[in-house]
């Protein structure tokens, strides 16, 4: 009787002892797993406050508070970057990666803000305009704002939500420094001759269909009516703005337009391609069967496996 509850004692110790070091193995593997995918999160929900030159195209014509540029440069919160008739690559302090066009200007604050010209981003910046904010995590997009004003999402991968403000967006609510550079160009008044800053006229963009841009919602009856605060973009979507705050029309990318972009200055000529092409290579498959894709891309080499030789025989 004696060894039968000793007995059982030890086996209930025992299995207790195993239960505990299995609870704690599960704790400290939890642990391990999380050490190793923080790195991964924080970079999408971390705010962009500083980017850094990784290259510069065309000449030297890049600025950081109208100072030249060099590559490793560093472009703090409330500062501007800016490209005369040069390009550039950035590196985001989130990891996400930008290029800039020639003749662009870039506001460093709590969201990348464009004033003019063409930026190209892949991963976690939200970027905005004088008009509007997108919302993004991981994707590849491109934000454009033209000289009058007008601003253009167009999406190659993920999903960008776009978002209009409600009172225009100026330097001092981005938190960045005014510039006292002007950024946009003056246009001549045929009938006076001067020069004058105005807009041009939002009835153009009605009519502009050459360049298969979108087209603005009209109202025929003449009555107001409501726009949406916010639209959703998926791959191979665009929309646009114009400096009034009109949205217009969500279209599709087409065929010969999603190749210019690719083929275009800001994926031509920059040494480092940029993190997501795969993820655009698989979108434009998906929207253009049988349409070469027109960027090369390294491919994964194979490896080759050594046939055994059979044995002569000597006959």
């Amino acid at each position: 009787m004696f060894l039968w509850d000793f007995f059982q004692s030890f086996f209930r110790n025992f299995f207790k002892e195993s239960q505990r070091q299995k609870r704690v193995a599960l704790f400290f593997a939890g642990l391990c797993i999380f050490a190793l995918a923080a790195p991964q999160i924080a970079p999408a929900t971390a705010q962009a406050t500083q980017a850094t030159v990784q290259e510069i195209l065309d000449g030297n014509q890049v600025f950081i508070q109208n100072q030249q540029a060099y590559v490793n440069d560093v472009a703090s919160q409330q500062q501007q970057v800016r490209t005369g008739n040069s390009r550039t690559a950035l590196l985001f302090n989130t990891g996400a990666v930008a290029r800039l066009s020639a003749n662009s200007v870039l506001n460093i604050g709590q969201c990348a803000r464009l004033q003019q010209g063409t930026i190209l981003i892949n991963g976690a910046v939200n970027a905005c305009s004088s008009g509007i904010t997108t919302g993004v995590r991981g994707t590849t997009y491109l934000l454009e704002v033209d000289e009058s004003g007008n601003q253009q999402v167009k999406v190659l991968e993920g999903e960008v939500v776009v978002k209009r403000n409600a009172t225009p967006l100026t330097d001092r609510d981005n938190g960045s420094t005014p510039s006292t550079k002007p950024t946009t160009k003056p246009t001549q008044n045929p009938n006076t001759g001067s020069s004058s800053t105005t807009p041009k006229s939002v009835g153009s963009l009605n009519s502009s269909l050459a360049n298969d841009k979108p087209i603005l919602k009209v109202d025929s009856s003449g009555q107001p009516t409501k726009q949406p605060e916010e639209v959703v973009l998926k791959a191979g979507e665009k929309v646009e703005f114009d400096n009034g705050g009109a949205l217009g029309i969500i279209q599709k990318l087409s065929e010969n337009e999603f190749v210019s972009l690719l083929k275009g200055n800001l994926f031509e000529g920059f040494t480092n391609q940029i993190p997501g092409i795969e993820k655009v290579r698989a979108v434009f498959d998906g929207l253009f069967p049988g349409v070469n894709f027109p960027i090369s891309l390294p491919s994964i080499p194979t490896p080759s496996i050594p046939v055994p030789s059979l044995p002569r025989f000597p006959f």
